[in-house]
């Protein structure tokens, strides 16, 4: 185990969630990048997060979320934005040196999918590769 914390992306919400349940369970300390300072990352402090503001579609709170973390949980919505964010999210990574990245897809991640999104996601991998 490593004393140093995991980032997790989509905290406040039900992936994101379940990733920190999974962890906690494990013991290992969570940082969280949230959006807003709300009741939710309220919640995730009295759980024992860390939780720090940042905007995925901002290479430099990203960078700065992840400063002295081991690796980290990427999931992002099924909205227009996951190449950049994806894009921000490794070249962060990169420069912070992080160990790994887990990456949250979708099953129908292909490159001949019909689906804007899921194609997306295919790509986004591809960056993460």
């Amino acid at each position: 185990m490593t004393s140093q914390p995991v980032l997790v992306t989509g905290a406040t919400g039900d992936t994101g969630g379940y990733a920190i349940h999974a962890l906690t369970k494990l013991d290992v300390p969570i940082r969280a990048i949230v959006r807003k300072d709300d009741e939710r990352a309220e919640r995730l402090r009295a759980s024992g997060v860390e939780v720090v503001l940042g905007n995925l579609l901002d290479l430099d709170s990203v960078r700065s979320a992840m400063e002295g973390v081991s690796a980290a949980y990427f999931v992002y919505p099924l909205v227009p934005g996951l190449i950049d964010v994806t894009a921000y999210f490794a070249q962060a990574a990169r420069e912070a040196g992080l160990g790994g990245i887990v990456n949250m897809s979708q099953i129908s991640s292909r490159r001949d999918s019909k689906s804007h999104q899921a194609r997306d996601h295919w790509i986004s991998e591809r960056v993460f590769d």
